[in-house]
């Protein structure tokens, strides 16, 4: 078995080798590209029969590359779609299946390997090692329009949400879907998943009131309404591709405009605003504070006026339970003291 295996090796080194001179300029011959292409696609057999597959997978790239250069785009493509199968099938990396398609040849089949990717973990229910492979298989399909597409992912990644009691991620991910579906001017459908999720423990998130709000943007034709849940943080901190698509929402028959976020001097007026808020707050709290401090001192010299005296019948009175604010100075009363007292005070200094 093993000398199969070294056999095999063996001619595929040869392949890549007589491959790599096709490529070669000299002055009497120009590189065979076909040729090349033939010898790599060889090379790449060989190792895949050694079960050596991350050789075969790079044999496969250079044979893509040579045939492109010779204008043969089918066979290109299709030595690409060999390597991104390998990757997938054998070496279990959906991630690198994925980066090779997206080498020039077509969107259509960079998506459908990230679909594929999907699958593969979902077969194996390692859906909570997927979740970024979903999530790039969602931006990748918001970024070319493919809203609809990307919608049913997004459903399939709720499943792996609750399976592993994300609720977190699951309110961020119902969000994306109203948001996907409004930019696909699918409004009905918008608001029937948001009564679905309502029916959980959605209807309790933040995500849920900025859907609710976008939702009744919509139906109002109000935009000011959209521009103003758009700068929500909530909104902000989804995923890229989602964020920025969420900027894009527009009511229907209202003509495109630019997403500005807040203009500069708004910005600075709300933040003078605000300081003069907190300093008229402070200045109003040592207003409160001054009566109630001179209140509680000349009440204690009230208390040892009334032990110290000789049980003089007069109290003092305190203050009404008011709002000292308001008070006039002459409301607050100073110390009393009888004439007795005076007389006693003044024959102790003689």
């Amino acid at each position: 078995m093993n000398e199969n295996k070294d056999i095999k090796i063996r001619e595929a080194v040869q392949f890549l080798s007589e491959g790599d001179k096709a490529t070669k300029k000299s002055w009497f011959k120009k590189p065979e590209w076909d040729v090349a292409g033939q010898n790599y696609e060889k090379a790449a057999s060989c190792f895949k029969a050694a079960r050596s597959f991350d050789q075969a997978i790079q044999a496969y790239q250079k044979a893509s590359d040579a045939m492109f250069k010779s204008d043969s785009l089918y066979m290109a493509a299709k030595s690409m779609e060999s390597a991104a199968n390998l990757a997938v099938q054998q070496l279990k990396q959906p991630e690198r299946a994925s980066e090779i398609t997206m080498e020039p040849i077509s969107v259509d089949s960079a998506i459908e390997f990230y679909v594929s990717a999907c699958n593969l973990f979902e077969s194996e229910d390692r859906g909570r090692f997927a979740i970024d492979t979903f999530k790039r298989t969602i931006a990748i399909m918001i970024k070319n329009k493919r809203y609809i597409e990307a919608v049913e992912i997004m459903h399939r990644l709720s499943k792996i949400y609750q399976s592993n009691n994300n609720q977190s991620g699951l309110n961020k991910n119902c969000l994306g879907i109203i948001v996907t579906l409004l930019a696909a001017e699918d409004e009905v459908e918008a608001k029937k998943q948001f009564q679905t999720f309502c029916q959980h423990a959605f209807v309790r998130s933040e995500e849920s009131a900025i859907s609710s709000s976008l939702l009744d943007a919509f139906e109002q034709g109000d935009q000011d309404l959209i521009d103003k849940v758009m700068r929500s943080p909530i909104v902000t901190y989804l995923d890229n591709e989602i964020a920025k698509l969420s900027r894009e929402l527009q009511v229907p028959g209202i003509s495109s405009r630019p997403y500005i976020p807040q203009q500069e001097d708004q910005e600075n007026k709300n933040i003078f605003n605000h300081e003069q808020s907190d300093s008229h707050f402070l200045h109003n709290q040592e207003k409160k504070s001054s009566p109630y401090s001179l209140n509680d001192h000349m009440g204690n010299e009230d208390e040892k006026q009334k032990i110290d005296g000789d049980n003089d019948e007069k109290k003092v009175t305190a203050l009404p339970a008011e709002d000292p604010i308001h008070q006039p100075p002459s409301a607050i009363s100073a110390p009393v003291h009888s004439q007795e007292t005076a007389e006693e005070e003044d024959e102790g200094l003689c």
